[in-house]
């Protein structure tokens, strides 16, 4: 056995789908129930701490009954009837679809952000110009954002995981021009919709690469760093002398920042949405007034609930549109309070069971981008805004054609595919 092999196998019970709604579980409670209780314990005026704590254990418990519903299993394992659809037209759709919605986004922007830092611009000016990348468009250009998060949320990262385990023709270009958009407007972790499907389908053996599942996961690593540089995130001369678990904390270099946005952030700004809520609505619940969706359907004023939080946490930025999201409980309680965690947690719970009971490689492989979606962000917004809810319907109603050809045997390393057993 190499050295690299037991990383390898490790690789593959973490990126494993079957075990989805148990890593959500264990790390909703680590991040959100446990941490705010530690940081109650030595810290004054954190009322919205222990509060997240209490609705996160909660969101914990139904997520897993959720992931214990048997509904739909039928369609899921594929005994259902569903409508066949050939692959290729589906791939082809999408990808001409998002292939001229780039090179109009690239072309119509003020300044593409990774151009602006490799020219030298400080890290104010990238910050500006990746809101205006795509946030801050005007006239029917506003329609930038919601395109992008549903072509480039779910539906081509699914077709990229289409194009690698049916063996087709151009899918290293595919996959190396969408890591190239991912990486223009120099968003830290944008890039890991392009990486995570892929991760996954090496990782458990369903294709082949030069790399190792390893090594894949240490490029990953690099590339976020590298990005994050890009970005002059951590470029701070000084230490802010505050909390690491507070929005004033001033991280020092680009792994000091990435490691207090992925650890420190995500629990921060959940407890923030709750002080805000607390502080500015005197804890009512909104009533789905902070999504657009659900404002219009129930009749409600459009609260900008996000950028709220944002202004609290650091005043708003230049462009006024920042905008701090976080993990889909805090959606769920700000809106419909505690019956809304319970109902959100089940949904959850129930999606998870079903990346893991479905027979679709590619739709599994998506199974990680739902769960970093759901622990940063809203469920609203990833089904509708993000095509979470076309991948779903996917899932549940379409079967893809099989390949009419394959090829004996591979031609090159870059080609070789694994056989599912």
């Amino acid at each position: 056995m190499s050295s690299a092999e037991p990383v390898s196998n490790l690789l593959s019970r973490l990126t494993s789908s079957r075990r989805a709604a148990v890593y959500f579980v264990f790390v909703l409670l680590l991040t959100y129930t446990v941490l705010p209780l530690l940081i109650a314990a030595f810290y004054d005026s954190v009322d919205h701490f222990i509060e997240l704590a209490g609705v996160s254990a909660v969101a914990a418990l139904f997520v897993y009954l959720g992931s214990q519903v048997a509904i739909a299993d039928r369609i899921l394992t594929g005994k259902a009837p569903r409508v066949e659809v050939d692959p290729r037209s589906f791939i082809a759709l999408v990808w001409l679809a998002f292939v001229a919605f780039v090179f109009v986004a690239w072309f119509t922007a003020e300044k593409v952000p990774l151009l602006a830092s490799l020219g030298g611009a400080d890290a104010d000016t990238i910050a500006y110009l990746r809101e205006r990348f795509l946030k801050d468009r005007e006239g029917w250009q506003s329609s930038f954002v919601y395109i992008n998060a549903v072509l480039a949320g779910a539906l081509i990262p699914y077709s990229i995981a289409l194009l690698f385990l049916r063996g087709m023709k151009h899918r290293w270009l595919a996959f190396g021009f969408f890591l190239i958009y991912c990486i223009s407007f120099v968003e830290k972790a944008f890039f890991l919709k392009a990486a995570l499907p892929l991760l996954y389908l090496v990782a458990q053996r369903r294709i082949q690469i030069p790399l190792s599942p390893a090594k894949f996961a240490l490029a990953m690593l690099g590339m976020l760093i590298t990005i994050t540089l890009f970005s002059g995130a951590g470029s701070a001369d000084d230490a802010s002398g505050e909390a690491f678990f507070s929005a004033a904390y001033v991280p020092q270099g680009p792994l000091g920042h990435l490691v207090w946005r992925s650890v420190a952030i995500p629990l921060v700004t959940a407890a923030d949405a709750i002080r805000v809520l607390n502080e500015e609505f005197a804890g009512r619940v909104l009533w789905g007034a902070t999504s657009s969706f659900l404002a219009l359907v129930l009749g409600q004023e459009r609260i900008e609930f996000e950028r709220l939080v944002f202004a609290a946490q650091w005043g708003q930025n230049e462009t006024g549109t920042g905008s701090s999201n976080s993990v889909y409980i805090t959606e769920a309680f700000v809106n419909f309070g505690w019956l809304g965690v319970v109902f959100f947690s089940l949904f959850v719970g129930w999606v998870l069971r079903m990346f893991a009971k479905s027979r679709d490689e590619a739709f599994r492989s998506l199974w990680m981008l739902f769960f970093l979606g759901i622990y940063t962000a809203g469920v609203v917004g990833l089904l509708l805004s993000n095509g979470f809810a076309l991948l779903f319907a996917l899932n549940l109603f379409v079967r893809f054609k099989p390949n009419q050809r394959r090829r004996s045997r591979p031609r090159s390393p870059m080609d070789a595919e694994f056989r599912p057993a």
